[in-house]
């Protein structure tokens, strides 16, 4: 009996720590939201027997940022830079439309609620035609760039890695989902964009992934912490 209830206890204690793995921080980014004290986050994490989470969260800028214990918002990609007053996201979801013969590309739902004093509102949209509408890959390496209050401009472009390579004279994105990767020593190792594109009416054109390196060394300081996501040392 005593044996049995042993046993019992150590299959009860697996499936507790197996339900709770520790998770394993590997990308934290952040930006600032103007005129606020409050920040979001954009993490990636590991745990246990390869499960995965991410998300972008909002915290103060006098909390701590623990992996354990932050609510992510509904969505995984923004559509225009956060504000005190709204914050605006999209996310696809495909529990109930992949079986729907036709691609949907304008929103099937649009939520509202309010977190942390802020306005949130998320644009869902049908997986399969957000993912038919999206796809592409551009990777450049840039001489300088400009930065306005919404959008930032990339100039004199190479593409060094396809196998017919060409020149941009200019690109230009809004300030939405752009992530900067850095060094040790500060400096911009990959700046990462997701450039998703929708027309007035919300139909999705189209979602166009990016990756730009400087030619020359740059500090990631050199951008600004408002609409762009800066990546944060994880582990010291």
């Amino acid at each position: 009996m005593i044996k049995i209830k042993f046993t019992f206890y150590i299959f009860l204690l697996f499936t507790i720590i197996s339900c709770n793995p520790n998770w394993d921080l590997s990308e934290l980014y952040v930006q600032k939201i103007e005129n606020c004290s409050k920040l979001i986050y954009k993490y990636d994490a590991w745990g246990g027997r390869d499960s995965h989470i991410f998300g972008i969260v909002i915290l103060d800028s006098t909390e701590n940022f623990d992996i354990n214990s932050v609510e992510p918002l509904p969505f995984n990609l923004l559509e225009t830079i956060p504000t005190k007053e709204l914050i605006l996201g999209i996310k696809s979801d495909n529990s109930d439309y992949t079986n729907t013969k036709n691609e949907i590309h304008k929103p099937v739902e649009v939520t509202t609620d309010n977190r942390r004093e802020f306005k949130i509102k998320t644009k869902i949209f049908q997986y399969k035609g957000y993912a038919n509408r999206s796809g592409g890959l551009g990777r450049y390496e840039f001489e300088k760039f400009k930065e306005t209050h919404d959008s930032i401009i990339f100039y004199n472009l190479n593409d060094v890695e396809s196998m017919k390579p060409e020149h941009l004279n200019t690109l230009k994105f809004k300030k939405t989902n752009i992530t900067i990767r850095k060094t040790k020593q500060n400096n911009v190792l990959q700046i990462e964009i997701e450039d998703l594109k929708l027309s007035k009416n919300d139909e999705i054109l189209s979602n166009i992934t990016y990756h730009l390196k400087p030619k020359a060394e740059t500090n990631i300081n050199a951008f600004s912490n408002i609409g762009i996501f800066k990546e944060l040392n994880v582990k010291e």
